[in-house]
């Protein structure tokens, strides 16, 4: 498993990147989330999801919402001083990784998000606080991870990313700086 520094100089904010890849995966989710074509097919897809949990019925104003969330998500993971503050943003997957200390399954999201929540999610596995490393996100409009192929896909990849770093001996930022430094 690679992975892709991004924000240069700084060690808090990581991506995995699939060697087949040109990008990592934070790089490759906004690059969908500001897609028209990428996203009418994906609501077109999933119209009765978006129907019943957010009651919007028409694939424009989803196109523009997502458009919306997607540079308010992006300013919000990205640019300073926001970037020093990445504990406030990413918050517990679940209540097991509540319970945890390090390499906790996190998810980000516009928790602001002004008409309807925010179906934006990042993922990523908090390796110390304010120190992250994403392994991909979904446009979730469903109640669980497990009830749609796309998001349980991102589910299994956070969960091998998380056992990868712990086969690696990954415990903190410093372990984690050591592992890419070896590759």
């Amino acid at each position: 498993m690679k992975f892709a520094r991004i924000i240069p100089k700084y060690n808090h904010l990581w991506a995995v990147k699939a060697p087949d890849e040109e990008v990592d995966e934070l790089t490759l989710l906004f690059r969908k989330w500001n897609n028209a074509e990428y996203l009418l097919d994906f609501f077109m897809e999933n119209l009765e999801d978006l129907r019943s949990f957010f009651k919007i019925e028409r694939l424009d104003q989803a196109i523009e919402d997502t458009f919306e969330d997607a540079g308010a998500l992006e300013e919000l993971i990205l640019e300073f001083p926001y970037t020093e503050n990445l504990d406030e943003l990413f918050k517990p997957l679940d209540i097991t990784d509540t319970r945890m200390s390090e390499l906790t399954r996190e998810e980000a999201r516009n928790w602001d998000r002004e008409r309807h929540a925010s179906w934006l999610r990042i993922y990523a596995i908090r390796l110390e606080p304010n120190v992250y490393v994403v392994t991909g996100g979904a446009i979730k409009l469903s109640r669980t991870m497990q009830e749609r192929e796309h998001t349980a896909l991102e589910l299994d990849k956070l969960n091998r990313c998380k056992a990868f770093l712990k086969a690696n001996g990954v415990f903190d930022q410093d372990s984690f700086v050591e592992l890419t430094n070896e590759e």
